[in-house]
């Protein structure tokens, strides 16, 4: 997005603390653990065209995507190395999928069938990597608790249209107990099939939050997302966010105590204010659940929003930010002076996760990235 563009608000994306977000991951992790970097749901939001490209020159030699479009979005920016799909992908998903070299995650033993059958089709070997059910996420993975299982599992590391090259799973809960628990299985389970491939096999389950606090559960490979784009307090706070999300105020009008604001009648002012519009809603990805319990940052200090959000537009109650005027820059995420809309503070508003939300902003909204990265 250029200066002159119009829209009701757009989203920064901060290259040099993606960079730096890297960098520190990587000296977390050390030189024995492989690095996958996920970029699906176009890099979080923060836009594969603006993220792959620093990614490559931090020399990431692995990225994980989820769709065909996001692995031609990546060799678009001129990466080279491997791609891994971080779900099970459908027949014609596959087959297109060859053409990028993505190397796909097998979700179950008939999955299995599905991705050999299209190798043997196309005349190829599929690098894959086999999902097991050890963490019990209970969503793709081969149930490998008991010998039947075991059999299955070993039967697809030994299909010969295979090139099996990772035994994955992935953690269902942020915590580290459970995280514990499930590395210790995974790493049983996963020696008792891994050893029919001919070939390499790494190991792998952990993402942003398991890679980073419990080390026993990074084995081979671990996968980062969240912590790519700053997402996440794993490390104690020191790694950055990526993303902001900035509007200007459109409108201010005062109104008198005892008049109702936004549909339905949704809030009655208790005192007389100043009510500035800001020209994002719903259809922006500015979720309803905010309504009443979101903030912003107009002038480096915090602002409610007040109304029942709408489609294209939400109110802030701006009554002690005088003299707030139309044009003032309002941040919904990220920093604004010494102060900032943290995910901790989204995901207290909106009573989920943050990414719930800023994937949404940084795919609905027009992008604009900062800093010089390399």
């Amino acid at each position: 997005m250029t200066a002159s563009t119009p829209a009701g608000g757009w989203v920064e994306i901060d290259r040099d603390a993606i960079s730096h977000n890297v960098r520190t991951i990587r000296a977390e992790l050390g030189p024995e653990v492989g690095f996958c970097a996920v970029v699906k749901a176009d890099a979080y939001g923060h836009g594969i065209d603006i993220v792959a490209p620093v990614l490559g020159e931090q020399k990431l030699g692995l990225i994980g995507l989820a769709s065909n479009e996001e692995a031609a979005a990546v060799r678009a920016s001129g990466f080279t190395g491997r791609l891994l799909r971080v779900r099970p992908a459908g027949r014609d998903e596959v087959d297109d999928g060859i053409r990028f070299g993505i190397e796909e995650w097998i979700g179950g033993a008939e999955h299995a069938g599905i991705v050999a059958g299209v190798a043997a089709a196309r005349g190829v070997r599929i690098r894959a990597h086999v999902s097991l059910n050890s963490t019990e996420l209970g969503r793709d993975g081969l149930e490998v608790g008991e010998p039947r299982g075991v059999h299955a599992a070993r039967g697809v590391l030994a299909d010969p249209r295979l090139d099996v090259v990772g035994v994955c799973s992935h953690f269902p809960c942020e915590d580290e107990d459970d995280v514990i628990a499930g590395a210790a299985r995974f790493d049983e389970q996963s020696r008792a099939v891994a050893d029919v491939s001919d070939g390499a096999v790494a190991r792998h389950c952990a993402t942003t939050f398991a890679a980073l606090r419990l080390p026993q559960s990074r084995f081979d490979l671990v996968r980062i997302g969240a912590g790519l784009y700053g997402d996440t307090d794993a490390l104690g706070g020191s790694l950055r966010p990526a993303m902001r999300v900035v509007s200007r105020i459109a409108a201010i009008n005062s109104y008198p105590r005892g008049s109702t604001v936004g549909y339905d009648r949704w809030h009655r002012l208790e005192a007389d204010a100043r009510l500035a519009l800001i020209p994002l809603g719903y259809a922006d990805g500015v979720h309803r659940s905010l309504s009443g319990t979101g903030e912003v940052l107009i002038r480096g200090r915090r602002a409610r929003i007040v109304d029942r959000i709408a489609m294209n537009s939400f109110l802030v109650d701006v009554s002690h930010l005088d003299p707030a005027t139309p044009g003032d820059e309002v941040v919904l995420f990220g920093a604004q002076g010494d102060e900032a809309i943290t995910a901790a503070d989204v995901e207290r508003a909106h009573g989920n996760i943050a990414a719930d939300l800023y994937v949404a902003w940084g795919r609905l909204l027009p992008r604009r990235a900062v800093g010089a990265s390399g």
